[in-house]
């Protein structure tokens, strides 16, 4: 007579709510420059996507353009980086708010960029890091973009499968790590003696910050 249901709770609106806010923000983009937002979309058209906007009306960073997808970067990350942790971590180093970790990662991305575009200013290669900033803020947002399609698939079809987060993540990751592989590359390849700001950019703010996150959490 009596059976049990699923309900679906309250609480988890937030994250339906983020993901048809990331959605009307992709539409805006994809209205206001079709053309644009095709090509970023597409990983097969990154060369192309690159050289038609890797131009100074294009690649700033306060371009409207690319601040809204700085937006979708970071709220995508930051949707996946907290369920990762609340599924897979929680139990070892106690319980963090979506909050926390959008704030900690917003944090470290903006305050990073300021300081290295001063860095970079300072020593003349400003146009370096306007071309590093602006290919990798390129592939955070197409590679934010289709791991958010992917995490929507896993969290309403798949929520207590783990594993499968886990997979999605490192997917993620190594996606991350070879594409910004091939971009600083290409750049050493094409001007060996910037390899050396390259390698500062890399160990001092890739990485470094992201250590320092790590163990002010842990």
């Amino acid at each position: 007579m009596f059976q049990w249901t699923e309900k679906y709770q309250p609480q988890q609106d937030w994250v339906t709510f983020i993901i048809v806010l990331i959605f009307m923000l992709c539409v805006v983009l994809f209205r206001n420059n079709t053309h644009r937002f095709k090509l970023l979309v597409s990983f097969w058209e990154f060369r192309s996507y690159i050289n038609i906007y890797d131009k100074e009306k294009f690649s700033n960073p306060l371009h409207y353009f690319n601040l809204i997808l700085t937006l979708i970067s970071l709220t995508s990350f930051s949707v996946m980086v907290y369920f990762f942790y609340d599924k897979l971590l929680m139990s070892m180093f106690g319980k963090l708010s979506f909050l926390t970790v959008l704030t900690f990662i917003s944090g470290v991305v903006i305050g990073r960029y300021w300081i290295l575009r001063l860095i970079f200013k300072v020593s003349g290669n400003l146009e370096l890091f306007q071309q590093t900033v602006f290919r990798s803020l390129s592939l955070y947002a197409t590679i934010s973009l289709h791991g958010l399609l992917l995490f929507s698939f896993y969290y309403y079809r798949f929520f207590y499968e783990p594993n499968l987060l886990l997979f999605l993540m490192i997917f993620i990751f190594c996606a991350l790590f070879v594409s910004h592989l091939s971009i600083y590359l290409k750049i050493i390849g094409m001007k060996f003696n910037y390899s050396i700001y390259l390698i500062l950019y890399l160990c001092a703010f890739k990485l470094a910050p992201w250590l320092w996150l790590y163990h002010s959490i842990f």
